[in-house]
């Protein structure tokens, strides 16, 4: 009996020792030299840029926690490009986008929008502006 007893306390120093090098393996490859990005700054400002079809200037506000913030104008026929501030985006950075042109009771709007870090967002007013889109990148 004596034999079997040697025998297991072996097999069970085999098997933990299998255990550790295939947990050791598992472990990621990095290349010392490899570049990591950064994380994205949430504390940056967000580009908006916002292409103006419409045939007239439009004023651009955009709404977050509850409150309308004014942006900036965007002559007709036009791109601008702003940065909104990180107080622009609220503690959800969910916003919408309200254009308002100016000498018309048209206005165009966005949808609830969720920015991340790092993204930026593209607004085309469209001639019709009940036709515009916005796309986040």
């Amino acid at each position: 009996m004596r034999v079997a007893f040697r025998d297991l306390d072996r097999l069970r120093t085999m098997f933990v020792t299998g255990l550790t090098l295939a947990v050791l393996a598992c472990g990621g490859r990095s290349d010392p030299d490899e570049e990591v990005e950064p994380e994205p700054d949430r504390f940056e400002p967000v580009p908006l840029t916002v292409t103006n079809a419409y045939r007239l200037d439009v004023v651009i506000f955009i709404y977050h926690d509850g409150e309308l913030s004014r942006v900036g104008t965007v002559t007709s026929s036009s791109s601008t490009t702003f940065s909104l501030a990180p107080w622009m985006l609220g503690q959800s950075r969910t916003v919408r986008l309200f254009g308002d042109p100016i000498g018309s009771n048209e206005s165009a709007r966005t949808e609830a929008i969720h920015i991340q870090p790092g993204q930026y967002i593209d607004w085309r007013l469209e001639s019709q502006l009940n036709r515009s889109t916005v796309a986040v990148y």
